[in-house]
């Protein structure tokens, strides 16, 4: 794994989301939350140059830590308002980094977040924009502009939300259909590459704010 592989790079971008977002947060003893994501970027930097097989680094003591850090951390998120919504996003794609790590060897960004495949459950229409209420085997909201997207099975990529005026969307539609409920494995992802174009813009967008 190099060090640029783009699940570190998410990682630090989930670490300086999490610095911004804690002073709104609601959460007890916010001095130890700010220590530990301290704690946790300097970790981050022992696995991001270990120079050891994405599977290997997956074993590494301290991306366990990692992980452990940040699972504590998100059971104190109260997901009230945007700010703890985002916070619990980055605090879990933190922890995952073991399993991520999992995966292998990646060449793209799209490769290094999680995706979910479920049926939509519900919609309503607001303005321009479909709320829609998607069974991945846990509940997941998402805010489309395309009504062909809102129906039947979908498969949705799991991204840092997003607010469109009152509302919040936890994910982006992908225009592709695998008829099943739950996470998807890193050959299906790759499966419906040709149709994460607009995930992997939006990820490269993400990573290249300051």
């Amino acid at each position: 794994m190099e060090p640029r592989d783009f699940r570190i790079l998410l990682a630090e971008r989930g670490i300086e989301e999490l610095k911004k977002v804690s002073n709104s947060l609601r959460i007890p003893k916010r001095k130890e939350f700010v220590a530990n994501l301290g704690e946790i970027e300097a970790k981050l930097q022992v696995v991001k140059y270990s120079y050891m097989p994405a599977e290997e680094v997956a074993k590494l003591e301290e991306l366990l830590k990692i992980s452990e850090m940040a699972s504590k951390l998100r059971k104190d998120i109260q997901q009230s308002d945007f700010y703890g919504i985002t916070a619990h996003y980055w605090l879990e794609y933190i922890e995952k980094l073991p399993e991520l790590m999992k995966r292998g060897e990646i060449q793209k960004v799209y490769e290094a977040i999680r995706f979910f495949s479920g049926d939509v459950l519900s919609k309503r229409k607001t303005g321009n924009l479909w709320l829609c209420l998607v069974d991945c085997s846990f509940k997941l909201e998402v805010v489309t502009n395309s009504e062909e997207l809102t129906k039947g099975n979908r498969v949705v990529s799991y991204l840092p939300p997003r607010k469109f005026g009152d509302f919040v969307s936890r994910g982006m539609f992908v225009d592709a259909s695998l008829g099943k409920k739950g996470e998807l494995g890193i050959d299906e992802i790759r499966k419906i590459s040709k149709s994460l174009g607009e995930v992997e813009s939006l990820l490269i967008s993400l990573l290249s704010q300051k």
